[in-house]
């Protein structure tokens, strides 16, 4: 029974991935895609918490969201464009997170990981 349970929990994750991804508006990023910039959003917040700028913090942090968003081919404007589709679709967003925290988690192992070597 309970294996029956999660096969179905599965297919409905899965399943709700793949209808609400072909729902994606043009001018969006798609889930995928929003993975990955998400996750370096996420680091590139931390590094500004911490301290990582130093100096002139607001050009500096300026530069560096325009580097990331260079680096992933978008404008801020297709990114806040992005991030409000999926603030209206929490599903999706979820779904996204999930994959976002793993990644984070993935990468702090492996720094961790290099820390003690």
């Amino acid at each position: 029974m309970r294996k029956l349970l999660f096969i179905l929990f599965i297919y409905s994750l899965v399943s709700c991935h793949s209808g609400m991804s072909s729902r994606v508006p043009a001018g969006v990023a798609t889930p995928d895609s929003m993975v990955v910039i998400l996750t370096d959003v996420h680091i590139l917040q931390a590094s500004i918490q911490i301290g990582y700028f130093q100096g002139d913090t607001s050009n500096s942090v300026h530069k560096a969201f325009e580097d990331l968003w260079k680096k992933h081919h978008l404008s801020e404007e297709t990114y806040n464009k992005s991030i409000q589709f999926y603030t209206y679709h929490p599903a999706l967003l979820n779904l996204i997170y999930e994959q976002v925290l793993s990644n984070l988690s993935q990468q702090k192992a492996e720094l961790l990981g290099k820390k003690h070597t």
